[in-house]
């Protein structure tokens, strides 16, 4: 008989153990400004540092510092995602990855003030790929330039792919930009990139973080089930044997607010032997989700992403994590 899978764990909410107070217009694009200004500080400092030799631990340590050290918290654990890897690799406890010279780098980080998300990327290119950085860049300010409220995300996708081509390259089609919403890294509204995908329309004060990604191979991804080093608390409580699982639960869900956490991030909380026997078990009975790398089909291609997220009004966008006050 085939297990009953419930799906609705997978759609990304609020953890249901969270209470927090309704805040003004005004006091949200605060916090989002807050986090947003610390997630240009890392992306600033991770440009500057990424070099070859370099090892991505370092670099992941080095975000979670900035974060820690700026009284903030994280949203999204930082991605250091290599060449045909488009998303969602940080490091592991004991990564040995090194930055290579020719290296395409992508630098993805989530920052949070009361729940309210700041999400941006950088590429950084360590060989010569001028025109692939160029076309996610301009493909991800174009789409911000031109969304208001009444836009059909599908037409964003439209001209995303039109640019992103123009430069010779493809578009990824299975991702997307997508709304942020409180403590909800990706909400339900997309911004496909391709006019042939699903679209969403755009509402005065929607959140969303536009990201784009330029791919020199097949413009396609899957999820790698072998690598898995992000997860969040699932919002239906496990039933849970052991007191290790019990614990890295409790710190998920409370700890870190439900919210995608990075597995090196138990360590600081507890002893390896615990986190080891309490994620197998998480892992068995679906305790947590996990978010799986994501690789182009093309082992041998090279993928850019770039990424902004803004409030919108029918002025016009305000970023909130390019450091400018609109």
């Amino acid at each position: 008989m085939r297990r009953k899978v419930d799906y609705s764990k997978y759609i990304e909410r609020p953890h249901p153990i969270l209470k927090f107070k309704d805040v003004s217009e005004e006091e949200k694009e605060e916090k989002l400004r807050k986090a947003g200004d610390v997630a240009k500080k890392i992306l600033d400092t991770l440009r500057e540092k990424a070099k070859p030799g370099v090892k991505a631990i370092d670099l992941c340590l080095l975000a979670d510092k900035i974060i820690k050290e700026s009284g903030i918290k994280p949203g999204f654990p930082l991605n250091v995602s290599i060449n045909h890897v488009a998303a969602h690799y940080t490091s592991p406890p004991d990564d040995d990855l090194v930055l290579k010279k020719g290296d395409i780098v992508k630098f993805d980080i989530g920052t949070q003030v009361d729940g309210f998300i700041a999400d941006t990327a950088i590429t950084v290119d360590l060989g010569n790929n001028p025109d692939l950085i160029k076309a996610s860049k301009e493909a991800t300010e174009t789409a911000i330039d031109l969304i208001r409220p009444g836009t059909d995300t599908r037409n964003l996708g439209a001209i995303i792919e039109e640019i992103i081509t123009g430069y010779g390259f493809k578009p990824v089609i299975n991702l997307s930009g997508h709304t942020v919403e409180r403590y909800v890294v990706h909400g339900q509204k997309a911004v496909p990139l391709t006019s042939k995908k699903g679209g969403s329309i755009v509402e005065e004060g929607d959140v969303f973080a536009i990201e784009t990604f330029a791919s020199t191979g097949a413009g396609e991804v899957r999820g790698d089930p072998t690598r898995i080093n992000i997860f969040r608390a699932s919002p239906v409580t496990p039933k849970l044997r052991s007191p290790a699982a019990r614990k890295i639960y409790k710190i998920a869900s409370e700890t870190f607010e439900g919210l995608p956490f990075a597995e090196r991030w138990l360590y600081e909380y507890l002893p390896k032997r615990e986190i080891v026997l309490g994620m197998r078990e998480l892992k068995r009975v679906e305790g947590i989700i996990g978010y799986n790398v994501l690789v182009e089909l093309d082992k041998n291609a090279l993928i850019s992403q770039h990424e902004h997220t803004l409030i919108v009004t029918s002025e016009g966008p305000k970023i909130t994590t390019n450091g400018k006050k609109e």
